[in-house]
């Protein structure tokens, strides 16, 4: 049987891996930044202590941090916290892409799969 450590450091190992080699799906195929891009960013300057940049690459880090512990510690009200993350993250991202797009950090990628499948079209 596998133990409770092995479980968790299998866990551990996961999330790492996605983490590090992870490519958002939704800019995968369209080529536009989804309203989670630029989150693994963020956390990388927030963790160097550059609070700066982490807001800049992604203003909603922390507040999405502090959503995911409210859903572990109160199961009960994990419903209207997610549809208030949800909302925000719509109504951020439409503030992103109306200021920044396609600079950064709300850049356009040509390497999508749409762009490679029609542009000998």
């Amino acid at each position: 049987m596998v133990s409770q450590k092995t479980k968790y450091l299998g866990i551990v190992l996961v999330l790492f891996l996605l983490l590090v080699f992870y490519k958002c799906p939704f800019q995968f195929i369209t080529g536009l930044p989804c309203p989670g891009c630029n989150m693994k960013t963020s956390l990388y300057y927030l963790l160097k202590g550059n609070i700066r940049l982490s807001l800049y690459y992604h203003a909603l880090l922390i507040p999405t941090l502090i959503c995911g512990v409210l859903c572990l510690l109160k199961p009960e009200k994990r419903k209207m916290i997610l549809i208030l993350w949800c909302t925000l993250m719509i109504v951020y991202y439409i503030y992103r892409m109306i200021l920044y797009f396609p600079n950064s950090p709300m850049i356009y990628s040509k390497n999508n799969l749409i762009y490679l499948l029609f542009r000998h079209v």
